[in-house]
């Protein structure tokens, strides 16, 4: 029953990556919140 629940899982797991990548939605790794740090931007947008 174990093997049969973990199966799934990762079956499960492993289509959504199929899915994102096929589609190239995945989330991009160039931002990082230190960049607004350095840049001086706040919240505020006036």
């Amino acid at each position: 029953m174990i093997y049969v629940f973990l199966a799934i899982v990762v079956g499960a797991v492993s289509l959504s990556i199929f899915k994102a990548v096929r589609k190239k939605k995945m989330p991009s790794n160039e931002y990082t919140p230190f960049d607004d740090m350095t840049m001086g931007r706040t919240e505020d947008k006036e």
